[in-house]
């Protein structure tokens, strides 16, 4: 694991698999949506979000005009867990980033990203595929 100047946690290289995506049918039908996690950033209500990298980016619908996501922030849904290396099947919430500056700010801000979801994310840094 690696610190940051920012006091950011980074993982080494951890991949997660998201799925059981209950949100618009443009994102469900996408899942399984796999995602890097980049590094964790604190919110004004908890801190521990995440911003993920999509290895594929999305089209999708926000705010009723398509655009293409690159990024996502995770949170995990139920108090005491946590979003971390060997995750499996952890409920978690998710929103589209949806400006880009948010990527290298220093706290998370909700008016660059759009909350869409809930789902399940599993880790599957080690190229094994949690079960089902």
């Amino acid at each position: 694991m690696n610190i940051d100047p920012f006091n950011v946690v980074r993982l080494d290289r951890v991949r997660l698999t998201i799925d059981n995506i209950d949100g618009p049918r443009d994102l469900a039908d996408k899942a399984p949506v796999i995602v890097d996690l980049v590094h964790q950033i604190p919110g004004p209500d908890r801190p521990d979000y995440w911003i993920a990298a999509l290895e594929m980016p999305l089209s999708v619908a926000v705010d009723n005009h398509d655009r293409v996501v690159n990024h996502l922030i995770l949170a995990a849904r139920w108090v005491g867990t946590a979003i971390a290396s060997g995750t499996k099947h952890t409920p978690v919430s998710l929103a589209y980033v949806i400006k880009s500056s948010l990527l290298t700010d220093e706290q998370l801000s909700f008016t660059k990203c759009r909350y869409v979801a809930i789902a399940t994310a599993s880790d599957i840094s080690a190229g094994i595929a949690p079960p089902s």
